[in-house]
């Protein structure tokens, strides 16, 4: 007698062979959220067995027409349609002797909702457009020159120089130190398992590169040093050109995750020179591909050569996340701090905090950020600012 699971097995076989992503992982976890199912309800096996095969939306067609084939509904009764396309409620107010204020209220609740949306359910790009308009502050630090003021430091050579020419001393001359920018490089992992985060992350970058002049890069196979900045006109939704030109040089997106040799390349040559006190962020999930040595190795030579270094995961933001891959063990024990960005109003805490001046290397006075490995407390620290990102669950019932 065949059964679920048998069925279960099936289906993997033939979505590979058809070229969907179904390995033996997202077949083995169909099985496990089948228990949590109702399996007689055609509806919530396909919406799960979608939600493990699918990373495209060409997959969906293709898709369908293997489940109702291996499942028996091809000949049947059709089942009804559940829908691919997922549609936001707009807040609904009385406008009647409001005039256009009511409109704009409205405007106003529609992009505060959209902040809170999770991004890598946000097909038409409305919600990550949010991101090219991000607040940022540069990040300053202390110069090595010094300038002659009313406060600081006592300028014990002037003094001395006052002394040997005779003068009086009528007030004691003093120093304070100068500011300057401190550099900022992007790092962003651009493999397939970070498909559906490609554009959010693209849009950091392209904002990061404009407001603070960040270097940026992307990761995959090799690291690759790209220019966002000149290819940051026009274009909105998946697969516009503006995005297509930004991974014209870009040979390995969607490709595997080497972050240890791609990291390490960065500390060789005059790419070392740039990560020298500079505020060093790297967005990934962790899903290494490659030696796990070699990405401990990397992280803990960025975490002593740069001024900070931060990791943010665009997954960590999601409800009951758990940090179980080897890289993020490896990004929380190196890095000042693991950071979720899967809505728009954490990319902003992001940007907030890169011109935060506390580091694991500089204290500053009672606002200094409290990281996991400076207090001796645990190695993940995942901050999240939004109170509830809709799961998919949540985002199916809304279809």
């Amino acid at each position: 007698m065949r059964t679920l699971t048998d069925t279960f097995l099936t289906l993997g076989v033939r979505l590979r062979a058809a070229g969907l992503p179904a390995d033996a992982d997202a077949v083995r976890s169909l099985i496990t959220a089948a228990a949590c199912l109702d399996p007689l309800d055609p509806h919530q096996v396909r919406a799960a067995s979608r939600a493990l095969t699918c990373t495209q939306r060409e997959h969906l067609r293709l898709h369908d027409a293997i489940f109702d084939v291996v499942f028996g509904l091809a000949e049947g009764q059709e089942v009804e349609e559940s829908g691919t396309d997922l549609e936001f409620p707009r807040p609904e107010l009385n406008t009647e002797g409001t005039g256009g204020e009511a409109n704009e209220i409205t405007e106003a609740g529609r992009t505060e909702h959209l902040r809170h949306v999770d991004l890598g359910f946000d097909d038409d790009s409305e919600a990550a457009a949010l991101i090219d308009s991000l607040a940022f502050r540069s990040p300053r630090g202390l110069a090595h020159r010094t300038r002659s003021g009313h406060t600081g430091i006592i300028d014990a050579p002037r003094i001395l120089r006052q002394l040997i020419r005779n003068e009086e001393i009528s007030t004691i001359p003093r120093r304070r130190s100068l500011h300057r920018r401190r550099p900022v490089i992007l790092v962003a992992d651009v493999s397939a398992s970070m498909t559906m985060w490609r554009e959010p992350v693209l849009r950091f970058l392209a904002r990061g590169s404009e407001e603070l002049g960040a270097r940026c890069f992307t990761a995959g196979t090799r690291l690759t040093r790209v220019d966002v900045r000149a290819r940051a006109a026009g274009g909105h939704g998946r697969g516009s050109n503006r995005f297509v030109s930004a991974l014209d040089k870009i040979l390995d997106a969607g490709a595997g995750t080497r972050l240890g040799e791609s990291l390490t390349e960065l500390l060789s040559g005059r790419s070392k020179d740039l990560v020298r006190g500079s505020i060093l962020v790297v967005i990934s999930d962790g899903w290494e591909h490659g030696d796990c040595a070699d990405l401990d190795i990397a992280c803990s030579r960025l975490a002593r050569l740069s001024h900070r270094f931060l990791w943010v995961n665009p997954r960590a933001g999601r409800s009951g996340f758990e940090a179980r891959t080897r890289g993020l063990a490896i990004a929380a024990a190196h890095a000042e701090t693991v950071l979720p960005a899967t809505t728009v109003a954490q990319w902003q805490s992001v940007a907030d905090l890169i011109a935060d001046r506390a580091s694991i290397h500089d204290t500053v006075g009672g606002d200094s950020l409290a990281s996991p490995r400076a207090l001796g407390g645990s190695m993940t620290a995942v901050h999240s600012t939004a109170a509830t990102v809709p799961t998919a669950a949540d985002l199916g019932a809304r279809a």
